[in-house]
């Protein structure tokens, strides 16, 4: 009886060593297992720095084998309650560029045609600057290039047609014709324009490409050294496209559905790669407009709960939302420059060009115009120096320099095919 029961014990004793050497074999194992996917998650991390493990494995998924460890394994009770249901508008997409190293705009701004706030605007980029020269475009004249020390000017391309976009770097000056939606170019010192591309209605410029948005509805860039064009996106019909800025590896940009009355956020990569990704996510109704991207933040208009609008700056990759301006008369896109914010307003029946310092909160006034026929057609052009007051459709030119006061003395205007006080 004696032996029998030694004999169970021994049997009692195998089994426990059996199931103990089983529990060390599946920790090893496991182990194992998270060395491997650690060593292939900093792989894929060192390839892709964008690389996030939830793309590859879905949320539920990671609930489920957490419930399996604990549940099977461990031999603990999980009480699961259901999430509510939520109902989310098919356009809604979470945004998955959201960060990247502050370095993609690290931007050497002696390459930059033109501040992307003076080509977005009412102004259309009828001013620009380079060097020692301001370069202003008068719609059925040309452009003129104008000399600050000695304020003197000369017409330096003659066109019956309303050139926009502006954009100077080394010994050209590159536009937009409104009338054939030609990109040309011509030399700073005068002479006749060339034509380079067509289907062009927006073109800004950074080194060596020329940004773009076709009149087909398409985003891409031209290589200024073969002339070259690059379509990097192409917008569904019923969509408007709207340029917002560029890094130094993206270009990102709007598009608005005329029908739903939702923005998409968009940025795609310069290289070609076409990876299509969201910088924020999508919104509706008009609570952001205007958003432009200069030198990595964002400058944008925010619609406020008595339906005002306040101007926003927003550093890429920060949560942290800085109001600029509030209860903003106007709306159309700044103009920046270092710390400094150049925008309109509107002043009972005068329209106000004004520099705001973003560092001090200084605010003052730089040139004005008195009751223009359409005040909805005024923008800002700045030019280093000279902040001007720009309509192409009602000829009104007017600038004064930011070193002096906003007096009438100081204040030049375009008439007669000249500059004058």
């Amino acid at each position: 009886m004696e032996e029998k029961e030694l004999v169970k014990q021994r049997k009692k004793r195998k089994r426990a060593q059996r199931r103990k050497q089983a529990g060390k074999n599946f920790l090893i194992f496991l182990s194992i297992l998270i060395i491997a996917v650690a060593a292939f998650l900093i792989t894929m991390k060192v390839l892709d720095p964008e690389f996030k493990i939830s793309s590859l494995i879905p949320q539920e998924k990671v609930q489920q084998a957490a419930v399996f460890v604990k549940e099977d394994i461990f031999k603990q009770t999980t009480t699961t309650t259901a999430p509510a249901t939520t109902t989310r508008p098919t356009t809604t997409k979470r945004q998955n560029y959201d960060y990247t190293s502050f370095d993609d705009f690290a931007f050497d701004t002696s390459l930059q045609g033109n501040q992307a706030g003076n080509l977005l605007n009412r102004s259309k980029g009828a001013v620009t600057y380079s060097s020692s020269y301001i370069y202003q475009s008068i719609d059925g004249v040309g452009i003129y290039r104008f000399e600050p020390n000695s304020e003197t000017y000369k017409l330096i391309v003659k066109s019956k047609n309303n050139l926009i976009c502006l954009n100077v770097l080394g010994d050209y000056i590159y536009m937009v014709d409104t009338e054939s939606n030609t990109l040309k170019k011509a030399q700073i010192v005068g002479g006749d324009t060339v034509n380079i591309s067509n289907d062009i209605a927006f073109a800004y410029l950074y080194n060596d490409k020329i940004y773009y948005i076709g009149t087909d509805n398409t985003v891409g860039y031209i290589d200024l050294n073969t002339t070259e064009k690059t379509s990097l996106y192409t917008a569904e019909g019923g969509k408007k496209l709207s340029f917002v800025g560029i890094s130094l590896s993206r270009i990102f940009f709007t598009t608005y559905d005329e029908v739903t009355g939702y923005y998409e956020y968009i940025t795609v990569a310069i290289d070609g790669k076409s990876d299509r990704r969201y910088f924020m996510n999508d919104s509706k109704n008009d609570d952001i407009i205007n958003i432009q991207l200069e030198c990595g933040f964002f400058y944008y208009y925010k619609k406020q709960s008595d339906d005002t609008y306040d101007l926003c700056r927003q550093k890429f990759g920060s949560d942290k939302v800085v109001t600029l301006l509030e209860d903003c008369s106007v709306t159309d896109y700044p103009v920046v420059y270092a710390n400094r914010l150049y925008y309109s307003a509107i002043d009972g029946a005068t329209v106000q060009a004004r520099e705001l310092n973003m560092n001090s909160k200084d605010d003052k006034l730089i040139v004005y115009a008195y009751d223009p026929q359409d005040m909805n057609t005024v923008g800002v052009g700045y030019g280093y120096q000279y902040v001007f007051l720009v309509s192409g459709s009602q000829g009104l030119y007017r600038g004064s320099s930011v070193y002096t006061s906003s007096s009438k003395e100081n204040t030049i205007y375009f008439e007669n095919g000249k500059w004058q006080y």
